[in-house]
């Protein structure tokens, strides 16, 4: 990381608040939890006096409805910035044309594994998809293992998971179908079936819920929903499986990282949405997440080695190809839902 935008990123280390943009005020859709999103905007603008009104949408489905918003939007926008908490909808954004090429100094700066190579969005700060259950339940090391015939028997619900057609976990039954291939997901999803599922529309902190009270035994939820819990008091263990047998580079568990893009053509300064986006992937930024109840993992470089901003460790994350995940979640998340409510022949 190198140039001003390099020594940017290290000043920050040490000075959360120093100012300096011009001011100004931009619109941002945002479907990230409100809790954090208004804490790290308020942070934001202490620190580039850039006021940003956030566009928020509902907790179940939201990234999916900011999406169809933006998409529906796109000959007239309304909003300066995408800010998701997740990126296959990013991707089919920027796919369709819906964003817009980043500054030079903004993309060049980033690592190449957390950048769009045609320079339309940035990843940083990022979740990780897991499995949590009541203590004194078997640890779950790899996600097939949730298929294993009678997995908590006695019990008729022995795991929770939202909703596939939205968020994260429409996300993730994607890139399982794509790296396992369609025949061994279909094969799991039926396994997970006759153990007892209940498709949750509450998200994934519903499905975590569902585990705290001893409704179901196992929950398919993300890292900060977990933790978030956890530091409520509530007993809970949290596994970090495996989609891939040990050995195979890039077969550890889905990492979700936030994603950030200009949407193209939208009102509002460029200058001032570029030192919104320069701020989000700030050492500052992903500081303040990562000390956030959602214990976001950092993904800047002058954070990698820092062990107390790691709520979690996964040194081999899920390697897949988003485009190719993104252009087919829609209809695996159907056929998902199809499958675990029971109806495999459809």
């Amino acid at each position: 990381m190198g140039g001003a935008f390099g020594a940017y990123l290290t000043a920050c280390q040490h000075d959360s608040s120093s100012n300096h943009a011009a001011g100004g005020s931009i619109t941002a859709a945002v479907s990230v939890d409100d809790l954090l999103a208004r804490e790290v905007l308020a942070a934001c603008q202490r620190a580039t006096a850039v006021e940003v009104v956030a566009v928020f949408d509902t907790e179940a489905t939201k990234t999916n409805a900011l999406e169809s918003r933006l998409r529906a939007e796109r000959d007239h926008p309304r909003v300066k910035l995408f800010w998701s908490s997740e990126s296959l909808a990013v991707v089919r954004l920027a796919a369709d044309g819906v964003l817009d090429e980043l500054p030079d100094a903004l993309w060049s700066a980033w690592p190449k594994q957390h950048r769009d190579e045609a320079r339309r969005w940035l990843a940083f700060a990022a979740r990780a998809r897991v499995i949590v259950a009541r203590p004194g339940r078997p640890p779950i090391n790899q996600w097939e293992a949730l298929a294993t015939p009678g997995l908590a028997r006695g019990s008729d619900a022995a795991i929770a998971i939202a909703d596939p057609r939205f968020g994260t976990t429409n996300a993730h039954m994607a890139a399982l179908a794509r790296v396992w291939g369609e025949a061994a997901f279909s094969r799991w999803l039926d396994g997970l079936r006759l153990n007892g599922t209940r498709v949750l529309l509450g998200g994934n902190a519903a499905t975590v819920e569902a585990v705290a009270t001893g409704e179901c035994a196992y929950a398919i939820t993300d890292s900060d929903d977990a933790l978030a819990a956890i530091a409520r008091g509530v007993e809970l263990q949290m596994f970090i499986p495996r989609t891939l047998p040990v050995g195979v580079r890039g077969g550890g568990t889905m990492l979700i990282p936030n994603t950030i893009g200009l949407v193209a053509n939208g009102p509002g300064d460029a200058a001032a949405a570029a030192q919104v986006i320069e701020y989000l992937i700030s050492p500052a930024c992903e500081e303040l997440i990562a000390r956030s109840p959602s214990r976001n993992l950092p993904l800047n470089p002058l954070l990698a080695k820092r062990d107390d901003l790691r709520a979690f460790h996964e040194p081999d994350p899920l390697e897949f190809d988003p485009l190719a995940v993104s252009a087919s979640a829609q209809a695996v998340a159907l056929m998902a839902k199809r499958r675990l409510e029971g109806a495999p022949d459809q």
